[in-house]
């Protein structure tokens, strides 16, 4: 972590917002997470943020042992970044809203909105990236959660044909199949044991074949009166649980993508690698299931080789479901 600066008043910390970070967070890190959602925020001072009229993120500033009681935060947290906001509150929250948790329950008394939810929003998501929490000024402390951050898009300018797309994946995903050639299963494709493959760089021959089958599926689509436009994959965990690629048109493009060449030209294809588990409802059991926090992990660690694998064939960049860029 960059140094920090002196440490704000107890009372100071308690009436804002607040990042929560580990040492290994990068004031650098927290500034491009920032600025890829908020491009025109500038540095006013040596450790200010400012995004808008009236808004700042300031820090990081250190945390000794005393206000970690006081806050009520972890002792691996070693920093925060502060957040200026004007207050905008709303109606008391339904009870039975108020009970699942999150912005709903830090502020079951006067509902968030408008900019400062807005803003709450932008840090809940830097906490996601991160591994950080936010407390809020009514003194919640909010954790990302476990699966948080393992769904990746791949955005590129090439579009890769079904076949294509299932020998890029085989290495992290052995025995992906394209749905259109999925038929129902007895028993689930157990996963091959170990970790996925790492990604390796395309060999000519690779390449070439990659080509050829474009090329193949050029030659067919202009042979028949229907275009493929979307499609997907799919690879199973005995458990029931599935991972999943669906490729399309791109609806929109993130913000941080939004200076690239390629993406300003048009044509952008979305890969997305999303993981299923057999029965999401397990998260909310005390404690998680165990075999379900590993295949989480397990899941979270194949997708970023597909998703190097995807970026080798196709080009782009990554992201994560909040539209930050990733490095999988």
């Amino acid at each position: 972590m960059s140094d920090a600066a002196a440490a704000p008043s107890l009372d100071l910390l308690r009436s804002r917002h607040v990042l929560a970070v580990a040492e290994d967070v990068l004031a650098e890190e927290v500034e491009s997470l920032v600025l890829s959602r908020h491009p025109s925020a500038v540095r006013t001072e040596s450790d200010v943020l400012t995004l808008g009229a009236g808004v700042h993120l300031s820090g990081p500033f250190p945390l000794d042992g005393g206000a970690h009681r006081d806050l009520g935060l972890p002792a691996w947290v070693v920093a925060l970044y502060l957040l200026t906001c004007p207050p905008d509150r709303g109606h008391p929250v339904p009870a039975e809203l108020a009970a699942t948790g999150g912005l709903l329950g830090a502020f079951a008394d006067a509902e968030v909105r408008g900019t400062e939810r807005e803003m709450l929003e932008l840090l809940l998501a830097m906490g996601r990236r991160l591994g950080a929490l936010v407390r809020t000024d009514t003194g919640h402390v909010l954790e990302p959660e476990v699966w948080a951050g393992v769904d990746l898009t791949v955005y590129a300018p090439v579009w890769l044909y079904p076949d294509a797309l299932v020998h890029v994946l085989t290495p992290a995903l052995p025995g992906v199949q394209a749905l259109t050639d999925v038929q129902p299963a007895e028993e689930p494709v157990p996963p091959a044991p170990g970790r996925p493959e790492a990604a390796a760089e395309l060999d000519d021959g690779e390449r070439a074949w990659l080509h050829a089958e474009a090329d193949a599926y050029d030659a067919h689509a202009l042979a028949q009166p229907e275009v493929l436009e979307s499609y997907g994959t799919i690879w199973r965990y005995p458990s029931g649980g599935v991972i999943t690629a669906s490729v399309a048109a791109a609806d929109e493009i993130p913000v941080v993508l939004a200076g690239a060449d390629w993406a300003r030209e048009g044509g952008v294809l979305a890969y997305e690698l999303r993981w299923y588990p057999a029965d999401d409802q397990q998260w909310h059991r005390d404690p998680v299931p165990a075999g379900l926090r590993t295949e989480c992990a397990d899941a979270r660690e194949r997708i970023e080789a597909a998703g190097r694998a995807v970026l080798a064939a196709a080009g782009g960049q990554a992201t994560d479901d909040d539209g930050f860029l990733v490095q999988p």
